[in-house]
């Protein structure tokens, strides 16, 4: 399968326009090879875990976690330069999907809330906010229904219609207006003369965790037990003020403790995340349980890795496991 193909269709499943300002989500290292039939997926770019993958043969490796957030000269002895010596002989391709694969509305980051079967769900954090745009030309001849259709499939698309007079209108996300644009022109054979313009509503939100409610409420010590058992992790962090039963949980994979009081503001009777801190900790209105950075993320990856596996029918996807680089004492 070509690499720009397997490029393409990451940024559709990860839109990379999705990603935080200060992230790196996207191509870490430009490989030299144009096609592949191995496509590996894993959590961190470790030298262990890239090695494992290069050495299963993938023309294509891709992690979570970005391997750099900012360029920098391949100079000093190191995980970042070991890495690089493990790729580029190779001639493989790394590529990052992070925030631009958290934010993903539906996407596999929110796998935790299709797990508890949550409700009502609700972003705990807004990244990105965006109203489609109202694209429109005059076509004399009647546009055809296969033309139509073509253009109603095109990602991003929320309607197109031809009025009488022969106007055209057509309503998109504006991230996806130009790619629409050039396939009209495809279409038509020439291109016309639009007029765009913003519209207000509805708008398209993506960000960060998510809050809802559970079928039923749950005594506490049953909602730890079902959560130890989807999480598989022998000791949960818990503080703050434990509710007698949980009917709403907030979650956020990663490490969200800067999140803690938008899941109090939600109404969560517990928030589910990782890399919780002192302080917050000691602060926190909520309830808290800090499963680990890990945990969530992993089991993100493999899912993410079976939606590839869909995606790319003309290579093989497989999903190589990390390491958690926290354990408990004497397990």
């Amino acid at each position: 399968m070509k690499i720009q193909e397997i490029l393409s269709i990451l940024k559709k499943l990860a839109p990379e326009e999705n990603q935080s300002s200060w992230d790196n989500s996207g191509v870490q290292v430009a490989g030299i090879v144009t096609e592949t039939d191995k496509v590996a997926v894993t959590l961190e770019p470790t030298p262990a875990a890239v090695s494992r993958c290069i050495e299963w043969g993938a023309g294509a490796v891709i992690t979570h976690h970005p391997l750099y957030m900012k360029p920098k000269a391949p100079s000093a002895e190191g995980m970042y330069l070991d890495v690089l010596r493990s790729v580029i002989p190779a001639g493989s391709w790394l590529y990052a999907a992070h925030t631009s694969l958290d934010t993903r509305p539906g996407g596999p980051a929110f796998w935790l809330g299709e797990a508890l079967g949550l409700t009502g769900g609700r972003l705990l954090e807004v990244e990105h906010g965006r109203a489609p745009v109202e694209a429109s030309f005059y076509c004399e001849e009647p546009i055809s229904r296969e033309a139509a259709d073509i253009w109603a499939d095109h990602g991003g698309v929320h309607s197109v219609a031809q009025s009488r007079t022969g106007e055209v209108r057509l309503v998109c996300d504006e991230s996806h207006w130009r790619g629409l644009a050039d396939k009209i022109e495809f279409s038509l054979g020439r291109r016309p003369l639009f007029y765009l313009r913003s519209l207000t509503a509805p708008v398209s939100e993506v960000g960060f965790g998510e809050a809802g409610e559970l079928p039923e409420p749950m005594p506490f010590a049953a909602f730890m037990d079902r959560l130890s058992g989807l999480v598989k992790r022998d000791a949960l962090l818990v503080a703050g003020p434990r509710p007698e039963t949980v009917r709403t949980v907030a979650y956020c994979g990663g490490s969200g403790t800067s999140l803690i009081e938008r899941a109090a503001r939600a109404g969560a009777d517990v928030f589910v995340t990782g890399d919780m801190k002192y302080h917050p900790a000691v602060e926190t209105p909520v309830c808290v349980v800090d499963v680990g950075h890990f945990s969530l993320e992993e089991e993100m990856m493999r899912r993410f890795a079976m939606e590839l596996d869909e995606a790319l029918p003309g290579a093989e996807v497989r999903f190589f496991p990390g390491d958690d680089p926290f354990s408990v004492y004497g397990k």
